[in-house]
């Protein structure tokens, strides 16, 4: 076999191992649902495939967010990374799409001329760049440094960098589609706490835990006072934003190892880990009165002029054993504090 024939062989085979590698990265990035280890995969195959120096991931918290600000870098320095911020309509997206959706800066520096946003990529040592897109969503956009050979980037590597970048988009898009998903699954559409569903299977693994290292733990039931007047006098949108109002107020009053649910209606639960009976009546007593003192709208209307809760409570393991008897116990405690004219808390009694 002649030289040139063996040259052409020798590329053919480098092509092949590297389509490998390329499918091989694609496999692993859709494998895992966690932004954190899709992003760690993606820079070991590019590391591995391409001789960068560094690396800036950019990206948008929320999707309401303006801007795409680095979520990782590599490389260079934090201030550094941070300069290459970009928002959302900045023109360069537009020039990338006329270029493949690539750029590189050495290669097209004659487009840095009318861009500022490619003059800061270059100041910081930026070659190639391209954005994060996925079924015409931007949500993003990488750029990586110089190779550690100083060497110019070759067609193939560009188009390497490029392929695992859409890869990465197509992963990010499906871990946030899933974990938005989970998110609604778990939480109430109206308030934004989290549903029936994830607070009973909730209790039961902080109960478990309780059990096991001899913990105290105290669930606190919480209801409207007289909810049906405010909702008929002023309408079921008004008393959607009151239902709203009472979920804000209960995540600004529970600790971070708190869990607070909406359990149903106008009825929330609150779970109080490693608090005993005096601290959840405590607690209880405290969140009513901040509830009773609040200028809710047209609060007047209600029978006492304000707007009020009802709140029981019991504690595990004095008050019950069992996760459906801590319930039954705090509901009945609720019901109790209900029957006593409202706007109280009672503490399960077996008496």
């Amino acid at each position: 076999m002649d030289t040139v024939h063996m040259d052409d062989l020798r590329g053919l085979k480098k092509k092949v191992y590297r389509l490998h590698n390329v499918v091989d990265a694609a496999l692993q990035l859709n494998s895992v649902l966690e932004e954190e280890q899709i992003v760690r995969s993606f820079l070991l195959n590019l590391f591995g495939l391409i001789s960068t120096r560094s690396i800036v991931i950019l990206t948008a918290k929320t999707p309401y967010s303006r801007s795409f600000k680095p979520v990782y870098y590599q490389g260079l320095a934090k201030s550094r990374a941070e300069q290459l911020s970009i928002r959302k309509a900045d023109p360069i997206f537009t020039l990338m799409q006329r270029h493949q959706n690539c750029i590189n800066i050495p290669k097209h520096h004659h487009l840095t001329t009318n861009s500022q946003y490619l003059q800061l990529v270059a100041q910081n040592g930026g070659h190639l760049l391209t954005p994060l897109i996925h079924r015409n969503h931007k949500f993003g956009l990488v750029i990586i440094g110089k190779k550690h050979n100083e060497q110019e980037y070759s067609n193939s590597e560009t188009e390497i960098f490029t392929l695992l970048t859409n890869f990465l988009a197509v992963a990010l898009s499906n871990a946030r589609m899933y974990k938005e998903m989970e998110r609604i699954s778990l939480t109430d559409p109206l308030t934004g706490l989290f549903n029936r569903r994830y607070f009973d299977n909730y209790l039961k693994t902080e109960v478990s835990r309780a059990r096991r290292f001899n913990h105290p733990l105290s669930l606190v039931m919480m209801d409207v006072d007289s909810f049906k007047n405010y909702n008929d006098k002023l309408g079921h949108l008004n008393g959607d934003q009151l239902l709203k109002n009472l979920a804000s107020i209960l995540e600004g009053t529970i600790r971070c190892s708190d869990v607070v649910a909406r359990y149903g209606g106008e009825e929330f639960c609150i779970i109080l880990p490693e608090i005993e009976r005096e601290g959840a009546q405590h607690f209880s007593e405290r969140l009513r009165h901040t509830i009773y003192d609040h200028p809710f709208k047209k609060r007047e209307i209600q029978p006492s002029g304000r707007i009020s809760v009802s709140l029981g409570t019991a504690t595990f393991p004095t008050d019950a054993q069992m996760t459906h008897e801590l319930l039954e116990k705090a509901d009945l405690a609720m019901y109790e504090a209900k029957r006593n004219g409202g706007n109280g808390v009672a503490a399960y009694c077996t008496s």
